[in-house]
C-alpha cells in the first residue's frame, strides 16, 4: 500500500510541476539548442517547471470559477456540493492540457523519435529545409535525416562561434587569449563530434555502394559552402 502512495505521489509531482510546461517549451522552441546551445537541456527542464507552476495556477482560477456552478455527483470522484476544483478536475485538466501541448510539440517537430514508432509520425523542426522527394505522398522523412539537418545547423553555429573565438583570443589581453584558447579547442572537439555523426548518419541513409541516398543534398551542401571562398583565386588566375 504504501508503495502505491509512493507512485502517486512522484506521478502527482510530475504532472503539476514538470510535464505541462515541459511539453509547452518544447511545443514553443522545437528545435534543439534553439534556447541555448550548450546548456539547451537544463533552460528546458527549469522553464518547464516554472510554467508548469504557471499552468496549474490558471487551470486553478478557472476551475474555481464560481460561475461554473456544482460538480456533478459522481460517488467516489467528485461531490456536488463542491465545485469542480477538485482532485478529479484537476488531474483530468493538467492531463489534457499536457497531451495538448505534447500535440503541439509533435506537430512543430519537438519529438523526431516518434519516427521510430511509426513513419508517419516523423515531423521536421520549423526552419529546416526538407527534400522535394520526400514531399510526395506516400513518402515519410526519416528520423536519421531530421537529425542530419539539426547536426547541419549546429554545425554551423560552431564555425560561426569557432571564428569568433579566434578572432578575440588575437586582440584580447593575455588572460582572455587563454580563455578563448580553451574555447577554441572546446569549439573543435564539438565540431569534431559533430562530423563524426554526420559521417554515421550519412552511412545509414546511403549505403555503401550507391551513388547517392536522402542525404546526398545535405552532405552537397555542406560542400558547396566552401566554394565561395576558392572563387577569387579562381578570377584572379583567369585575369592574369
Amino acid at each position: 500500500m504504501e508503495e502505491i502512495n509512493y507512485l502517486r505521489v512522484i506521478a502527482g509531482l510530475l504532472l503539476v510541476l514538470f510535464f505541462p510546461g515541459y511539453t509547452l517549451i518544447q511545443a514553443m522552441f522545437p528545435r534543439r539548442g534553439e534556447l541555448d546551445e550548450e546548456f539547451d537541456t537544463l533552460y528546458r527542464v527549469t522553464l518547464g517547471m516554472a510554467m508548469s507552476i504557471c499552468v496549474v495556477i490558471l487551470i486553478g482560477f478557472v476551475l474555481a470559477n464560481p460561475s461554473l456552478g456544482n460538480a456533478p455527483n459522481w460517488e467516489g470522484i467528485s461531490d456536488e456540493d463542491k465545485g469542480y476544483f477538485q482532485p478529479f478536475f484537476v488531474t483530468t485538466s493538467l492531463l489534457l492540457t499536457t497531451l495538448l501541448f505534447f500535440i503541439a510539440g509533435w506537430y512543430r517537430g519537438a519529438y523526431p523519435w516518434m519516427a521510430n514508432i511509426h513513419p508517419s509520425l516523423a515531423r521536421a523542426p520549423p526552419g529546416l529545409r526538407i527534400e522535394s522527394e520526400l514531399a510526395v505522398a506516400g513518402k515519410y522523412i526519416p528520423a536519421e535525416l531530421l537529425e542530419l539537418q539539426g547536426l547541419k545547423h549546429d554545425r554551423m553555429n560552431v564555425k560561426v562561434k569557432l571564428k569568433e573565438a579566434e578572432s578575440r583570443k588575437r586582440t584580447g589581453s593575455s588572460t582572455m587569449k587563454k580563455y578563448y584558447e580553451k574555447r577554441e579547442k572546446t569549439f573543435l572537439a564539438d565540431l569534431s563530434d559533430i562530423d563524426s555523426r554526420m559521417a554515421e548518419l550519412d552511412e545509414i541513409l546511403t549505403p555503401s555502394g550507391e551513388g547517392g541516398g536522402l542525404s546526398a543534398d545535405v552532405i552537397q551542401e555542406e560542400s558547396e559552402e566552401s566554394l565561395p571562398v576558392a572563387v577569387p583565386d579562381v578570377e584572379s588566375d583567369t585575369e592574369e
